[in-house]
């Protein structure tokens, strides 16, 4: 018996194509996103962490106002830590780009060059990756930086700018306008004495504690040491350090979205398996009763419908896996990191946990959730199963005398399809919550470009390192700090900004009080504040927090300011009456550069945003189109279920004259308000549990987005859906014309 149930899985398979290849398809699609990702975000995690190693990444670094002596240097070696400098200099390059210099390093943050070699003599230079490939040089050409004019003999990375961010205040990399190039001590000394850059010379040491101390006792060590003549301006651990492991950080939120798509994934496919199978078992109950007359077991029966969705899942989620290990899977989806953050070459990680679900998950869930429908569904006697006995008394027994004909025959096929309209909309939520994540993140792209152009005011922002006593002509003065505030994990960088009232640059009503502040609508965001509120800050300079009382919310989405007084916050800082740190202006000052720390223009502000949407386009792409066609598959499998359950009524009703059209009246539109009534009760849902969980997806960019969608884009969603539906409604009468009326025939007792 069990060789004649063997031949009939191949019948089967020919007979129901399609029933078997669209659940295929959704697990090799579902397969391939979730392996894609995942395994994008092994590789990168995996490969960044090992590259780290290698090249001898910092344990932190500090900054101060003046070189440390040799015999302070000596002092801190002799404690045990490897230090180097990892002195710089900012210079004019090509198309008004920033190259930043630097000499070989020797212990600490060594480069990984992926074309060429380091530089070995005068003339000679390293360049940053994506710097060298936004200005179309290679190996061999020539860049000329401030009139010297070098060789380019390396292009690579430094695994302390794994993010190449100009100021470690930044939340956008712009590889276009900044990159850095290492060259030999001599040519270093040689740009230095020329005295071209940009901005005064930056004294930063990296260092390796090597096991003799912790962080905390060597920031004690320079403080009580060298805190008299040698200020400490920055003191920064590398797992604070938002340059080091970017793409790490990036590809852990990427790999929880992965890992809770792929529940999401193997939910729906379970569902849709589920009821796959009872309209298999419910089609052949003569079948099934016949068998069992014959002597065939409910184990050899359960092993014959067990056979065919295990082999089908089995090679889905080969499939599904393959093509996620491809080119075209984890290889893709790294492109977008590696074109971003600065990451040497690495190769595929393979994981084994991943390599499992992909393949062996979606067999297993077949397996299990075929074997409990069927089991229950072949506890029938063999009578009801020959006779092939419906049980539709619920839909029959409901009083429907309000409604027409037409509306109560809809009615009660939608009851007695509950279980597969169900289906629908739970896969048409899944699909939601895709397209939501790709909407949310246009949304978040208008928007940024937008407010960033609105509320950016000044032209120029100079950030001094050593102000003067008077406040250059033309510029407004403020003072401001950088804090530390803690998300989801991340240690975010945010701006305490003191300002006048009167600052024309900024709508911040700030008032007296030391600890009263305006929050920008960016920290409103990104903390979940508004007035009213406590927020506390962590100031790392001097070991403490700082907690003030939110004032109000002003609009600036341009990065996660708080404004506060400018006299009370000299106060409370302990600085002198007249000190300043930035100068605001809507025009060009000319300023000693020696002085100065960072010069930001609006100009920027703006290219900061584009770069934002830039990257966020091909993402937007893909969650659009993929939730299309998930829902579609969906949509048209599970329809095509209710129509070939029906498949007998359809049969008799055409006996009876009714014509296609009365019967897609009759069959088929009813499910037009289960989609219509399903979509508007699924938009808003998934938008709302996008807008929970998209905060965490982006916890680690410091920035505050704003998620709000225009009225037209939900119009427009649900408008997609109908249309989607109409479409497949089209395509399921050409399924109903070919029910044949020998369907009554094949029924009868």
């Amino acid at each position: 018996m069990q060789k004649i149930l063997r031949k009939r899985i191949l019948r089967d398979l020919k007979a129901n194509l399609f029933y078997y290849l669209a659940p295929g398809f959704l697990i090799v699609l579902g397969m391939y996103l979730v392996v894609s990702f995942v395994g994008a975000a092994d590789t990168v995690i995996t490969g960044v962490a090992e590259k780290n190693q290698l090249l001898q990444v910092e344990d932190g670094q500090f900054s101060v106002f003046v070189p440390l002596t040799e015999k302070e240097e000596n002092d801190l070696v002799a404690a045990g830590i490897t230090l180097e400098e990892q002195f710089y200099l900012d210079y004019h390059g090509r198309n008004n780009s920033v190259v930043r210099l630097f000499k070989n390093r020797k212990a600490v943050n060594l480069a990984s060059v992926d074309e060429g070699r380091m530089p070995v003599t005068a003339g000679e230079i390293f360049l940053e990756k994506h710097c060298a490939r936004k200005n179309q040089l290679t190996t061999g050409s020539q860049i000329t930086i401030a009139g010297s004019l070098f060789k380019v003999t390396g292009i690579g990375t430094l695994p302390d700018y794994d993010a190449v961010y100009q100021e470690l205040s930044d939340s956008i990399v712009e590889s276009e306008t900044f990159g850095f190039g290492l060259v030999v001590p001599a040519d270093y000394e040689m740009m230095k004495t020329a005295g071209q850059a940009i901005k005064s010379k930056s004294f930063t040491y990296a260092y390796h504690l090597n096991g003799t101390m912790d962080d905390s006792d060597l920031k004690k060590k320079l403080k009580d040491t060298y805190y008299d003549h040698n200020k400490l301006t920055a003191f920064i651990t590398a797992a604070n350090n938002p340059r080091i492991a970017a793409s790490a950080d990036d590809q852990v939120i990427t790999k929880i979205a992965g890992l809770i798509a792929g529940v999401v994934v193997m939910i729906l496919f379970t569902y849709i398996i589920s009821v796959f199978v009872i309209h298999t078992i419910d089609r052949e109950r003569p079948v099934i009763g016949a068998l069992y007359a014959l002597g065939v077991t409910k184990k050899d029966l359960m092993r014959y419908y067990l056979t065919l969705p295990v082999i089908i899942t089995v090679l889905g989620g080969m499939i599904g896996t393959a093509i996620g290990y491809s080119q075209w899977g984890v290889s893709l989806q790294m492109a977008e990191s590696l074109n971003y953050f600065s990451v040497p070459n690495l190769a595929t990680v393979y994981s084994l946990p991943l390599l499992l679900y992909g393949i062996v998950m979606p067999a297993v869930v077949a397996a299990v959730v075929n074997a409990l429908v069927i089991r229950k569904k072949l506890s029938k006697n063999v009578l009801d199963l020959l006779s092939n006995r419906e049980n539709s008394e619920q839909a029959a027994t409901i009083t429907l005398k309000r409604f027409g004909f037409v509306r109560r025959f809809q009615i009660r096929q939608m009851i007695r399809e509950a279980r597969t309209s169900l289906t629908v909309v739970f896969g048409l939520f899944i699909a939601l919550l895709i397209m939501m994540l790709g909407l949310n993140c246009y949304a978040v792209c208008s928007h940024v470009g937008l407010e960033n152009k609105a509320d950016t005011r000044f032209e120029y922002m100079y950030s001094y390192k050593f102000p003067t006593e008077a406040v250059p002509e033309g510029g407004v003065a403020a003072f401001g700090k950088t804090l530390k505030k803690e998300v989801f994990g991340y240690n975010l960088d945010v701006t305490l900004l003191g300002i006048d009232a009167s600052n024309p640059y900024f709508d911040a009503a700030v008032t007296k009080g030391q600890n009263k502040v305006i929050i920008s609508s960016a920290v409103a965001r990104k903390f979940g504040l508004a007035a009213g509120d406590v927020l506390v800050l962590n100031d790392e300079e001097d070991e403490k927090l700082a907690a003030f009382t939110v004032d109000g919310v002003t609009a600036y989405a341009s990065g996660l300011f708080v404004f506060m007084n400018l006299a009370d916050m000299r106060d409370y800082f302990g600085e002198t009456d007249t000190y300043y740190n930035i100068v605001f202006s809507d025009q060009p000052l000319n300023l000693e550069t020696e002085r100065l720390n960072n010069v930001t223009t609006r100009e920027d502000s703006v290219k900061s945003a584009n770069v934002f949407i830039s990257q966020m386009t091909s993402l937007i792409i893909t969650m659009v189109a993929v939730s299309l066609i998930l829902l579609a598959v969906v949509m048209y499998l599970m329809m095509q279920v209710m129509v070939d359950r029906s498949a007998f009524g359809i049969a008799l009703m055409k006996i009876f004259g009714y014509r296609s059209k009365e019967l897609r009246k009759l069959y088929i539109n009813g499910n037009f308000y289960v989609i219509a009534v399903g979509a508007v009760i699924s938009i808003p849902l998934a938008k709302w549990v996008m807008d929970q969980v998209y905060p965490i997806l982006v916890s680690n960019v410091a920035v505050g987005f704003n998620l709000n969608f225009p009225w037209w884009l939900y119009a427009g969603v649900y408008g997609m859906i109908l249309f989607l539906y109409l479409v497949i409604n089209t395509l399921l009468l050409q399924r109903l014309k070919k029910i044949s009326h020998a369907e009554v025939l094949k029924n009868r007792e």
